[in-house]
């Protein structure tokens, strides 16, 4: 993931990417005015870049967030449908998507792992 970060900052800023690379690699903080900077690159990134798509940074989308929400309330697919105007086929896909992508065993996991990282 860091990768990626460098490549979309290479052109912008040298010095925030040699900072962020020590920082992930536990040789120092980042200083305010960088963090600043980062944020407000990540911001940009994801006004210009994911969300037009669709995406978001944790790599589901909102459909896929909304989904995982309702069933963290302890809703079942056809409740879950019924609430977004989904069909439980719909439903279904949507877990199935991200069981698969995510590799995760199963929706409970799915959701786990939601909450876990803080996406929910």
């Amino acid at each position: 993931m860091l990768d990626r970060f460098e490549a979309a900052f290479r052109k912008h800023d040298q010095d925030l990417v040699a900072t962020i690379r020590a920082v992930a690699a536990g040789e120092g903080t980042l200083p305010p005015d960088m963090l600043a900077r980062l944020l407000e690159q990540v911001g940009q990134l994801q006004r210009q870049v994911l969300a037009p798509r669709g995406l978001t940074f944790s790599g589901l989308t909102e459909r896929e967030l909304n989904v995982l929400r309702l069933l963290a309330e302890g809703l079942d697919t056809a409740e879950v449908g019924g609430k977004l105007y989904y069909s439980e086929r719909t439903v279904k896909n949507i877990i199935h998507d991200i069981t698969s992508r995510l590799e995760l065993r199963n929706r409970t996991h799915a959701v786990a792992y939601a909450i876990k990282q803080g996406l929910i």
